[in-house]
């Protein structure tokens, strides 16, 4: 893979990219930079359902922000230290519009000086109360939402199946077997399974098959009990990266030795195709992520804004 000569990929300033999209598509205004090398940041850490981050504020922004009416009453300038502490004070100090960053409370709040400033570039977002600096982004939580009919991968292939029952053999059974062997059902499931997955059972009519859904881990081995349906949501999805394909002949495939060398497109690492259950769903570009290989995602076979 070396010889590819592959785009290295720092993960944090990918997900720093990713946030700022995030927000927005959500209609917020937000960017990438360095905050500006001043005294009198509030740095602070929020606590939320969706996980911690933190973040920096200019103390009197947020003040003239959130009291405009405040710098026309008074005669010379608040303290910083008066602001720190009405920050504090404040049940809900900062309105935050994306919900990733809404959080329950505020902790750690400490007055920085420019010397403690990040000299590298970084998320930042406009809020009612001023301009907020992320310094840590919270951890990127799974989306969990049931799919929809017409959702983008409600049509991905499964396989199902139907497995009558079990039967256990012996290291000499096996090796004995041969055409016209008579093999026992000693156990009978009749389980419906789907991607490992078993979601019920199954009865013999005269009709064809009855289906009965239930939950049941893959692994057990007694009948699941019936219950509640099974989550779709929940099942896994096989991606596969596929670096290339060609067209070969037999006469071909049979000189296939160690040591074949296969030509590869001088373009070949930007043409990735991603398969999901083996169905192409995406192209994208073989990267360097730190110390593993990733996927960065060029082409979606949806509308972005579908999800």
């Amino acid at each position: 893979m070396s010889a590819l000569k592959l785009r290295q990929v720092d993960a944090q300033t990918h997900a720093h990219g990713q946030a700022v999209q995030r927000w927005r598509w959500a209609g917020v205004s937000a960017g990438l930079g360095r905050p500006p090398r001043q005294s009198g940041y509030l740095r602070f850490c929020a606590q939320g359902d969706g996980g911690g981050w933190q973040g920096l504020i200019v103390a009197r922004d947020w003040l003239h922000h959130s009291i405009p009416q405040l710098r026309s009453l008074l005669a010379v300038e608040c303290p910083l230290a008066s602001i720190a502490g009405l920050f504090r004070a404040v049940p809900e100090p900062l309105s935050m519009a994306v919900e990733e960053l809404r959080y329950r409370v505020l902790t750690d709040i400490v007055l920085v000086d420019q010397a403690q400033l990040p000299s590298h570039d970084m998320p930042w977002l406009d809020t009612p109360g001023g301009r907020v600096w992320l310094t840590q982004l919270p951890a990127t939580r799974i989306a969990s939402e049931a799919l929809g009919p017409g959702s983008w991968l409600s049509d991905l292939p499964m396989r199902l199946e139907l497995v009558l029952g079990v039967s256990h053999l012996s290291q000499g059974s096996r090796v004995r077997l041969g055409e016209g062997d008579l093999l026992r059902i000693t156990r009978r499931t009749q389980h419906c399974r789907l991607a490992d997955r078993c979601l019920g059972v199954f009865t013999f009519t005269e009709e064809g098959l009855h289906m009965q859904s239930t939950v049941a881990d893959a692994n057990q081995q007694h009948t699941p009990d019936p219950g509640s349906d099974v989550d779709p949501g929940s099942l896994p999805v096989r991606l596969e990266f596929v670096l290339c394909t060609h067209e070969i002949d037999l006469a071909t495939l049979s000189h296939f030795i160690d040591g074949q060398l296969i030509p590869l497109a001088d373009d070949a690492a930007r043409h990735i195709e991603i398969r999901a259950n083996g169905k192409p769903v995406a192209r994208g570009e073989l990267v360097q992520l730190d110390e593993q290989l990733g996927v960065e995602l060029l082409e979606v076979y949806r509308n972005p804004r579908d999800e």
